[in-house]
């Protein structure tokens, strides 16, 4: 019940801040020297991926208690298949983003992409942890 009330909490906390969220690079400040700004986006970058870890673990867990109802392995197999499509994706079009960016600039775009992506991937998945009301 615990894990449900987190996953609730969560649910709320970035759906009520989701839509308001600036770009990585802006949060971080496109005038920071270089070196700042990266340090700021791969922090930015490793809490991201944290939150998705943990949005992943309570759309696991929507997904056993699903599959355990419903007596199969659907929704398990569409988590982790669709956690695996979303890497490709992001990883994809990400470079590619820092592949029409500035040479000065490219590594910094590609870290606000999957930031960006992440954290969308993040919502998600708690959508997918919110228990049906049946």
């Amino acid at each position: 019940m615990r894990r449900l009330s987190l996953g609730i909490a969560a649910l709320l906390i970035v759906g009520l801040t989701g839509a308001a969220r600036a770009s990585p690079l802006l949060e971080c400040g496109v005038m920071s020297a270089a070196a700042e700004l990266n340090a700021c986006l791969g922090a930015q970058l490793e809490v991201s991926h944290g939150a998705m870890e943990e949005a992943l673990g309570l759309a696991r867990a929507s997904a056993e208690a699903l599959d355990r109802a419903a007596g199969g392995d659907a929704a398990v197999l569409g988590v982790e298949a669709s956690q695996q499509a979303f890497a490709a994706y992001r990883d994809t079009l990400c470079r590619t983003e820092a592949a029409f960016a500035d040479e000065a600039r490219a590594a910094d775009v590609e870290l606000a992409c999957e930031i960006a992506l992440t954290r969308a991937r993040t919502d998600a998945l708690l959508r997918l942890s919110v228990p049906r009301a049946d």
